[in-house]
């Protein structure tokens, strides 16, 4: 999945990627770490659509009722093929990416 693929998608459709501060997370950082930072982004660049990794968004606390989210994607594990299943948040079905088996 990866920041390469992600962005890449964003731009081939003339979309804006907008990518959270993560100064003062060391390393990969704990699911709490991210889910604080992806919500903060979340709600002050009215992003409406949402990539992220299953611990992150497992993480994710309730963002307010009038977050503008429409859809976006997940990472469930290796692989980068988009699968049937999907995850919610806020309402809203994230793809699911993946190993397909």
């Amino acid at each position: 999945f990866g920041m390469g693929w992600g962005i890449c998608s964003v731009f081939s459709r003339g979309a804006t990627a907008v990518l959270p501060a993560v100064g003062g997370i060391q390393g990969c950082g704990v699911p709490s770490e991210r889910a604080a930072a992806t919500l903060e982004v979340l709600e002050k660049e009215q992003c409406t659509l949402l990539f992220a990794d299953t611990h992150t968004l497992k993480a994710l606390p309730d963002p307010p009722h009038d977050l503008p989210l429409r859809g976006g994607a997940c990472k469930i594990g290796s692989g980068s093929t988009f699968l049937e299943d999907t995850r919610k948040y806020s309402g809203v079905s994230l793809r699911t990416v993946g190993k397909k088996e």
